[in-house]
């Protein structure tokens, strides 16, 4: 929600909801460029010239002000998938650093450029040109007050230029407050404050009238892209907006869910994260089995069906981390639930292990 503080203070607010998808490429009303364009126009329509600051405000969640979830791992939280959240997002909360190989194996790597980088962090590169075929072996590692990151790791020589890969943006509300006092032109020394309890405001937002209201797209569409390109900020937020709504604990909303729905007992589930990215995380292939047989009769089961990925001509979702690998889906007349770990092999060989016995169930 665009905002104008209406007692002459020259203010200018973004009021988060908890919407994922905002600045999101993936859909034509969702885009940044999009939208910063519609809010440009209302600014000069409504005839504010000035502006002296910038309000992020987050009081939705006015106690959480944690934004990467617990147990997400270290090596992962600099990396696009790893990105953390708040009540007010922007381009799915990440950002493009493009890469080529050096000469030769052992040259540093060049970074070419990035793509709508966050404000206020440099970027140090110490990665190096891998050998044929290494493939792309690189992190981005954050530091913990999000000034500076870290390119690590290799990108083979064969890789070829412009190589892209996501990184994580540390501060998700000033990425988006940044961007619109840059759009609007307004000057570098404009103020950008975050607001996490409503009570800063005299009766809640009556100080401010409302330019622009947007609405995220239907949820069926959100997890349609949460299935096929495994968005761990959609599932972090989704069970967030949930817990928010149900008055319920983070961590509580799936094994609550998997109980009362399914009956499933709770210690089937354990879940301290909404994304599964934490290897804290814990549930057996009998609830994740159970539930998906129960879905099928649910009114919505066609469009859930449509959103899991078609992999190796089955319907079924994967999920993967350090020598875990899994799958749960549909195949034929059966519901399927396969998690594997600490195995000893690489994950492709481990990867052709399961398909193998998927395609006996064909």
């Amino acid at each position: 929600m665009l905002q104008n503080d209406r007692f002459g203070n020259e203010k200018r607010s973004l009021e988060g909801s908890g919407d994922p998808t905002l600045g999101s490429p993936r859909w034509s009303e969702t885009n940044g460029d999009t939208i910063m364009e519609q809010w440009s126009i209302l600014i000069k329509q409504a005839g504010i010239k000035r502006c002296r600051g910038i309000v992020a405000d987050l009081s939705l969640w006015s106690d959480d002000t944690q934004s990467i979830p617990d147990g997400y791992p270290w090596g992962d939280i600099g990396n696009y998938y790893g990105t953390g959240n708040s009540a007010l997002n922007w381009r799915e909360n990440q950002f493009r650093l493009i890469l080529s190989p050096g000469n030769a194996v052992g040259d540093p790597i060049t970074l070419v450029g990035m793509d709508h980088p966050p404000p206020s962090l440099t970027v140090v590169n110490q990665a190096v040109t891998g050998p044929q075929g290494t493939g792309n072996r690189i992190n981005f590692y954050l530091a913990l007050d999000g000034t500076h990151g870290y390119l690590r790791g290799s990108l083979s020589i064969d890789s070829g230029k412009n190589v892209s890969i996501g990184g994580a943006v540390p501060n998700s509300a000033l990425y988006i407050t940044n961007e619109l006092r840059q759009r609007m032109l307004w000057p570098s020394d404009t103020s950008i404050s975050f607001m996490h309890k409503m009570e800063m405001f005299i009766s809640g937002s009556s100080d401010r009238t409302t330019l622009d209201v947007h609405h995220s797209p239907p949820v069926s569409d959100i997890i349609y892209w949460l299935e096929q390109a495994s968005i761990n900020l959609y599932g972090e937020l989704i069970v967030k907006t949930i817990a928010h709504a149900t008055n319920s604990s983070f961590d509580t909303v799936l094994p609550t869910y998997c109980q009362n729905e399914h009956g499933i007992e709770q210690t089937a589930v354990a879940t301290i994260d909404g994304s599964g990215l934490s290897p804290e995380d814990r549930v057996t292939t009998w609830a994740l089995a159970r539930v998906l047989f129960n879905v099928q009769r649910a009114s919505w089961f066609s469009i859930y069906q449509r959103a899991l990925p078609f992999i190796n001509e089955i319907r079924m979702k994967s999920g993967y981390i350090k020598n875990a690998y899994s799958y749960a889906g549909y195949v034929n007349k059966y519901v399927f639930s396969i998690i594997t770990n600490n195995f000893n092999s690489d994950k492709n060989t481990m990867r052709q292990k399961i398909w193998n016995l998927l395609d006996a169930l064909k």
